[in-house]
This record gives C-alpha cells, sequence and structure tokens, in this order.
C-alpha cells in the first residue's frame, strides 16, 4: 500500500469519530477523509533523521449551526478528535513536532455539508520535537499525579512541569543517567502531554520508545532507570503513598546566599581558601 492510501485508511476512525459529534449532519465521508489527507500530505516536512512531519496546527471550519452541534454537551471534543488524529498520522509513520492542536471556527459563508481544513506547522520540523517555555494556561486534569518508582506519589497541578536532574526542574530525580532537563509535561487540550527534551537515554512510555505522548492513567513512563505512573484521581494520590521529596538536600550556592540561608547555615563549616569563618589568620599579625 503506498503512502497516501496508508493515510487515507488510517484517517478515516478519525473522520467517522468526527462525524458522530454531528449525528444531523450530511456529510460526504470520503470527501472529507480525502480534504484532511491533501492538508497533511501537502503540508508535510522532512525533520531531524529525514522523517516526515505532519502539520500540529488545524483549523476546522464549518456553518456555526454544524458548529453548534460539535460543542455541544456530550459530542466530541476537542481533545477527543486531538487524540484520534494523533493516533491517525503516528499508524500512518508521520511524526510530530508538537501535539496537535485543533481550532473549531465558524463561517457561515459555508453550507452546513462543507467542512474547511487548513493546516500548518507551529515550528520548524527541522528543529525536532521541542516543548516549549512559554507559559502554560490551561487547566491541569483534575487529580492527576505520578507514582514515583512505586513508592511516593507526586501531584501533577500545574500546567507545566519539567524533569530532570537539575535543581530548578519540579520534578528533581537523582539518577545520573537522568538529563540535566530530561522531559516537560504540558496541558494540551485538558490532557497532559509529556516531552522528551532531547535527553540522553532518551523516555520509554509503556516499553515503547517515543518523543512525545499523550498520558492516560495507568501508562508508565521510563526516564533511565526512574519509573513513573501516570494516575488521575478526584481524591488524589494513594493515601498508602507518602509524597515524594528529592532524595538529597540541594548544595548551597555561594554566590547566591540570602539573609534566609545565613541564619541557617553554621558559618565554621564555610571555607573561604584554608581559613573558616570565624577563626583568626593563620598568618604573622602586622
Amino acid at each position: 500500500m503506498d503512502e497516501p492510501s496508508v493515510l487515507i485508511d488510517q484517517l478515516q476512525a478519525f473522520v467517522d469519530q468526527l462525524l458522530k459529534a454531528i449525528p444531523k449532519g450530511k456529510f460526504p465521508r470520503d470527501e472529507l477523509v480525502s480534504q484532511w489527507a491533501g492538508e497533511i500530505q501537502s503540508g508535510a516536512k522532512e525533520g531531524e533523521g529525514g522523517h516526515r512531519y505532519a502539520p500540529d496546527q488545524y483549523t476546522m471550519s464549518v456553518h456555526p449551526k454544524v458548529y453548534d452541534g460539535l460543542t455541544k454537551d456530550g459530542n466530541t471534543s476537542q481533545s477527543e478528535l486531538m487524540v484520534a488524529l494523533r493516533s491517525a498520522l503516528e499508524a500512518a509513520d508521520y511524526r510530530l513536532t508538537r501535539e496537535p492542536h485543533i481550532t473549531l471556527a465558524t463561517d457561515p459563508t459555508l453550507d452546513r455539508s462543507t467542512i474547511r481544513v487548513i493546516a500548518w506547522h507551529s515550528s520548524d520540523p527541522a528543529l525536532g520535537p521541542i516543548a516549549t517555555e512559554e507559559p502554560a494556561t490551561e487547566t491541569p486534569p483534575e487529580g492527576a499525579f505520578f507514582i514515583v518508582d512505586g513508592s511516593k506519589h507526586y501531584p501533577l497541578d500545574r500546567p507545566l512541569i519539567n524533569i530532570g536532574r537539575r535543581l530548578d526542574n519540579h520534578l528533581v530525580l537523582e539518577d545520573p543517567h537522568i538529563s540535566r532537563r530530561h522531559a516537560q509535561l504540558r496541558v494540551r487540550g485538558s490532557r497532559f502531554v509529556i516531552y522528551d527534551l532531547n535527553s540522553t537515554s532518551g523516555m520509554r512510555i509503556n516499553g515503547k520508545k517515543v518523543r512525545e505522548w499523550v498520558l492516560q492513567p495507568g501508562d508508565v513512563v521510563t526516564l533511565a532507570t526512574v519509573q513513573l505512573i501516570y494516575g488521575e484521581d478526584l481524591k488524589g494520590p494513594p493515601d498508602v503513598t507518602p509524597p515524594y521529596k528529592p532524595p538529597f538536600k540541594p548544595d548551597i550556592e555561594r554566590d547566591r546566599v540570602t539573609p534566609l540561608d545565613l541564619s541557617t547555615i553554621e558559618l565554621d563549616k564555610i571555607e573561604f581558601g584554608t581559613q573558616k569563618l570565624g577563626q583568626e589568620p593563620s598568618g604573622p599579625k602586622s
């Protein structure tokens, strides 16, 4: 099967899910599949390692009445459509620099049986998968958490979480094979997406090596030798596991000592050269 046929075949399930959200609409299914496939193929670019990168940004314009049907309570949400689109792209051997994002828009000039799709890249695929430091504003899934190495829990209660060996990460992991900035969690479409930040040892989800992944409860994230089990519970992390804390105390950075530090540091343990604070110089007095 050639590449366009593989993509069309994989997109059929995505379009079926889309059409379920508009039960009263009469849309030509095959034309929709071909339109999505055409946009993806024409917008695809070659990235690192010669891999094909699909566009990660999509705007889907529909008639206002169709829009109301798509966004009505109980119908397929944008986040569910994004997950389905991602699955189709991965199955067709496309890569993404970011989690795909679908924006729904209204266009009263369209008839009720027409959907217009426009696709583009939000960043250069030649740079590879990235996770930006731009402020994340979406709300994290309620009750999300990691179980760290099967014994302690870490609540995922912010929209952006950095993971790595450096002390300025949110989740600090002490392992020599963990990169200083190893991975990043970001909320996209009400789901947590985890990105590998070009780490040395990579990232595996349920045993599969990936660069990014939409987390689902029960997923096992492996970073070097550390296992993180992702969970969601409205009641919060399980009571049987204590909160996770870094297994070490950060070294005091001497050029960043604050008045608060000075109240807790034993000054006679800070040495400058061979002389300790609080001691008289050992040389001859003048």
